[in-house]
């Protein structure tokens, strides 16, 4: 911006300067690098406000006590409208200024799942059904873009399609090169905005099917390659009514099933990897005996001596060493018998381990026992650990009692 702005007149009157004006609904900025920066400001602010208005309702029915169906229908009319906010024409070139308006979704999403603030992000998608606010915004200015592709020639809005033909096939920046950016920096993706010559609405469709493809491989890889995600790898989502079959992104039948709110945010946490290493030292992916080397930090500290790792289905279905929930256990599988078939001795290996878990929870009838008995064992888990710490501090330990 130069020193010494120069005096425009219109009718003889000096004509102000501004340094934000707002038009149709966005923002613009001329004393920023990044003449949008006001309006990702706003739009973030307004999506605050609104996830405030939607958390508010907890204080009259209760934390947690909202159905997440509902909670998601809150977030997308009243938060997921501002985050989206002319996205058509604002693309996404700065990282920082995306990242506000992706906090604000990812704060959304971990209140409505009962997780912590620093949750896994992958499983907010996978088990909601919503797609990352980046991919999305993305997707909705290619649908954008298809509508100018089928405007009339003479339109003001295709003859500035066309100048921006010009601009991109000659190196300079535009709306279309912004875009094709954007596309390039999406996650893992190799994908690329078809050249002036080829675009075509058909063109344009068969991107935003790779792009939504994309998204779900990119949520898909995430998942496959963390160990505390291991109960959510290779799983297939069960129906009322037909076989179970693999969705990348949808709203898992738990979150539905399961009426009980603590039940449903117990098996929600575990699910999502948001009980390792703080409940859990190990996670789910842990099948094999610990080496020596492995025991102070993984080895299951109510039986200690066997050198097994305290992962989630260890103490669900193995562990006999806490009190209380041996007989938990027995009630759970008597209950569950005639809904999933068991191990004539109802002891499992640690690869069985694993796999009954899988089954119990990812199953149409059985998910709602299931929730409620890992609940309680949860609960008892924690009570002994607890106890176990405080004994520590005492300096006694169970054989000195």
């Amino acid at each position: 911006i130069p020193t010494t702005l120069p005096i425009l007149l219109l009718a003889g009157t000096a004509l102000p300067y501004h340094d934000m004006v707002r038009y149709v609904g966005v923002h613009f900025q001329s004393t920023h690098r990044h003449i949008f920066a006001a309006h990702y400001t706003a739009k973030r602010d307004s999506a605050i406000t609104a996830a405030g208005g939607i958390v508010g309702c907890e204080l009259i029915i209760g934390r947690n006590r909202m159905d997440p169906s509902i909670s998601l229908q809150l977030y997308s009319a009243l938060v997921d409208c501002h985050l989206i906010h002319g996205c058509e024409l604002v693309i996404d070139t700065d990282k920082f200024l995306l990242s506000m308006l992706e906090q604000v979704q990812l704060l959304c999403l971990r209140r409505l799942l009962g997780l912590s603030r620093r949750s896994m992000v992958a499983p907010l998608f996978t088990e909601t059904g919503v797609m990352p606010i980046r991919f999305r915004r993305v997707i909705l200015a290619l649908r954008y873009l298809i509508y100018l592709l089928n405007l009339p020639l003479d339109h003001y809005a295709s003859l500035a399609l066309q100048a921006n033909h010009a601009l991109r096939s000659s190196g300079n920046s535009c709306w279309l090169s912004d875009l094709e950016w954007a596309i390039q920096h999406l996650p893992n993706c190799t994908l690329v905005l078809p050249p002036p010559t080829q675009l075509s609405e058909q063109s344009v469709l068969s991107l935003i099917k790779s792009v939504s493809r994309q998204c779900n491989l990119f949520l898909q890889s995430e998942l496959d390659n963390s160990n505390r995600l291991a109960l959510l790898q290779c799983r297939r989502e069960p129906s009322a009514t037909g076989p179970s079959k693999y969705q990348a992104r949808t709203l898992r039948h738990y979150l539905t099933r399961v009426l009980t709110p603590n039940h449903r945010v117990t098996l929600t946490r575990l699910l999502c990897g948001d009980m390792v290493p703080l409940t859990f030292r190990a996670s789910p992916t842990r099948i094999h005996p610990l080496e020596p080397v492995d025991y102070p930090s993984k080895q299951c500290r109510a039986c200690n001596s066997l050198g097994q790792p305290e992962s989630p289905q260890h103490v669900f279905l193995q562990c006999s060493s806490v009190p209380g929930l041996y007989a938990a256990r027995e009630r759970f599988l008597t209950e569950i018998e005639s809904l999933v078939a068991l191990p004539n001795s109802r002891s499992f290996t640690n690869s069985e381990s694993l796999f009954y878990l899988k089954s119990f929870i990812f199953g149409w009838t059985s998910v709602r026992p299931t929730a409620r008995f890992i609940n309680e064992a949860v609960i008892l888990w924690k009570n002994f650990i607890k106890q176990d710490l405080e004994g520590e501090e005492d300096g006694t330990s169970d054989e000195d009692a």
